[in-house]
């Protein structure tokens, strides 16, 4: 399975076998988040890879969680961004870890159950991964519980190019699959913005703009790293409702 095909493939597993991983895949885990593109060059950003044990050991409600292996992203937080820059991160993460056979899932709710240590970055989510029981692979893209294309684009598509990019976007996963991420094109411009939550809630605020990463996320990977992302001083006017997030480039 390639890259590209995970944005397909890849489905929330919330179950697991106990089989342990080869060592061979955290090498190539290791050696790819060494590697991977960041939304934010700027943004500091730590990536933790830690057993079950270690795991339970510094974070509470982690009863949500029932893999033995996880991924624990810390970001400074005091930077526009750094919420879309961490759901860009875990998200390619995600499909790699898909595309080498393993089940995902982001883990939204778990909470630390200490402050930072000194020096630490603030704790911002998780991912479990592992081997899925019984959770096999989309094969096709209908099969996700996805809105469609003309849901989630505000507007006529402008250019058949971004169609690819489109789809892949809008597969992303998102907390509470509410699906915030909105698209906006104008000529050879592609926006992407985000609907506000549908009740007043700060942390699932958050979680959306880690949605809108995520969805960045399959952007990137289904061009082969081609478009890139930029944030706009005096952006369109857009339907009222969206906020404004990123503009894409080809």
């Amino acid at each position: 399975m390639e890259m590209k095909d995970a944005i397909v493939a890849r489905r929330s597993v919330r179950t697991y076998t106990g089989e342990p991983l080869r060592e061979s895949v955290y090498d190539g885990l290791t050696a790819f988040i060494a590697a991977l593109k960041p939304l934010h060059d700027d943004i500091p950003v730590d990536i933790e890879l830690c057993d079950r044990e270690d795991f339970d050991k510094d974070f509470a409600r982690s009863y949500l969680c029932r893999a033995h292996n996880f991924v624990v992203l810390r970001s400074a937080t005091n930077a526009r961004g750094y919420l879309q820059n961490v759901g860009f991160i875990g998200e390619q993460l995600i499909l790699w870890l898909t595309h080498v056979g393993l089940g995902t899932c982001w883990c939204g709710l778990v909470k630390p159950n200490r402050p930072p240590a000194r020096g630490e970055l603030p704790y911002v989510i998780t991912i479990q991964f592992g081997r899925p029981d019984n959770a096999p692979f989309r094969r096709l893209p209908e099969e996700a519980p996805r809105k469609k294309l003309h849901e989630v684009v505000l507007n006529k598509i402008s250019c058949p190019e971004f169609l690819p990019l489109l789809d892949a976007g809008r597969l992303a996963p998102s907390a509470l699959n509410l699906q915030p991420v909105r698209y906006y094109s104008d000529q050879d411009a592609l926006y992407i913005c985000r609907t506000s939550p549908p009740f007043s809630n700060q942390a699932l605020d958050k979680m959306q703009q880690i949605d809108v990463g995520a969805a960045m996320a399959n952007m990137f990977v289904q061009s082969g790293g081609a478009c890139t992302f930029a944030r706009q001083e005096h952006p369109p006017e857009l339907p009222q409702g969206c906020l404004y997030e990123y503009t894409v480039k080809i």
